[in-house]
């Protein structure tokens, strides 16, 4: 049974958009994988350390706020972020970057 209700949107995927420029067709399919096995991590225990590392709180805008999260996958350079809403058990993904396009 899942801890977390997680959605990932169809924004959410198109943020990965820019990224396309700079990995391989293939290269994406991994990421893509990736990011799949981690939303079934945030599922199961609302915070990611198999599927990737490094996951905190991030605190500067436009995310700053205490509810929005980042880790990395796939060499350090891709990051992802979501939302978590503690009480709710509810997570939003946000957004696929790297280090070059994520806002702020």
């Amino acid at each position: 049974m899942s801890r977390y209700r997680v959605v990932a949107s169809d924004h959410f995927w198109l943020t990965l958009n820019p990224l396309r420029r700079k990995y391989s067709h293939e290269q994406i399919v991994e990421i893509i994988l990736i990011v799949k096995e981690a939303i079934l991590e945030l599922e199961e225990k609302g915070y990611v350390d198999e599927a990737g590392w490094n996951d905190h709180r991030l605190v500067r805008r436009p995310f700053a706020g205490g509810s929005h999260f980042e880790f990395h996958i796939y060499d350090d350079d891709v990051l992802v972020v979501y939302f978590k809403r503690e009480r709710k058990h509810m997570i939003r993904m946000v957004g696929i970057y790297d280090h070059s396009t994520l806002p702020g």
